[in-house]
Order: structure tokens, then sequence, then C-alpha cells
């Protein structure tokens, strides 16, 4: 159960961030974010924030597994952990082509 508890927190906080980049705009909560070098604000925001849902959902989801299956942990903290990675760098390759140009 405490499992459970600390993804279902952790899910909700991340899916929170991703609602606030995707919808209300907040470029700011972007690591790495410098408007100077930024050629499509809303298209990253959109492009982020709907990236990071994803792993917000799938921790809710690990949350579930590992409650109702305790004898899962392992593997499936283990899956998280590596689902949450791809989901990152697939978001960092995407995130470039929100970059203006240096010719």
């Amino acid at each position: 159960m405490p499992e459970f508890i600390a993804f279902t927190i952790i899910g909700l906080v991340i899916i929170l961030m991703s609602y606030l980049i995707k919808y209300k705009k907040m470029a700011y909560l972007i690591s790495g974010y410098d408007a100077n070098e930024v050629a499509d604000r809303d298209g990253l925001c959109n492009w982020m924030g709907g990236m990071l849902m994803w792993p917000g959902v799938y921790a809710i989801i690990t949350g579930a597994i590992m409650w109702k299956y305790p004898a899962a942990v392992l593997p499936v903290g283990l899956s998280f952990g590596a689902v949450t990675i791809v989901i990152t760098i697939i978001a960092i390759i995407g995130a470039r082509k929100y970059k203006k140009n240096r010719d």
C-alpha cells in the first residue's frame, strides 16, 4: 500500500506539472528553458507537456500494479525507471525542433 500511495502522489504531481506546461504555457517549468533559444514557445510547451503526462499516468499504474502484485515490485519498479528514461530521451530529442537555428 505505501508504494501505491507514493507512486500515486508522484504521478499526480507529474500530471499537474504537465498540465501547467501544456495548457497554461508555463514554459519556465521546463528544465533548461531559455526564451532566447526557442523559436516556438507554444509548440515546445505542447510537446513537453504532452510527453511529461505519460510518466505521470504510468507512475499511477505502476503503483497500482505494485499494490495488487507485491511479489512483482522489483521488475515493475525497474520497468517504470526504464520507461521513464526512454520517454525522457524522446522528449529531449523532439524538443530540438523548437530551437532557433544558429546559422
